[in-house]
């Protein structure tokens, strides 16, 4: 009988809401991955499967007479 190993990685995924305006994955010795399908297609492309996206902060912004909650990281859970 065999068992399954799996390997885990956790990264945060960060709103750019400078000249980006889009979610960024940043690395210190590379060029960083721009847009939520561009990070999927780099991870799912090495053999990494996304199992969750929880949401890691968070900020308040007002709109409309009241505030609405968005994310502004998150923390991607992948497995292989």
């Amino acid at each position: 009988m065999s068992t399954v190993r799996w390997e885990f990685l956790t990264i945060r995924i960060t709103y750019d809401g400078g000249k980006r305006k889009d979610w960024v994955v940043e690395y210190r010795e590379r060029a960083p991955l721009i847009g939520f399908q561009a990070i999927l297609d780099a991870y799912s492309s090495r053999g990494w499967e996304l199992m969750i996206l929880n949401p890691e902060r968070m900020r308040a912004v007002v709109g409309f007479g009241q505030y609405h909650i968005e994310p502004q990281s998150y923390r991607a859970t992948f497995r292989r």
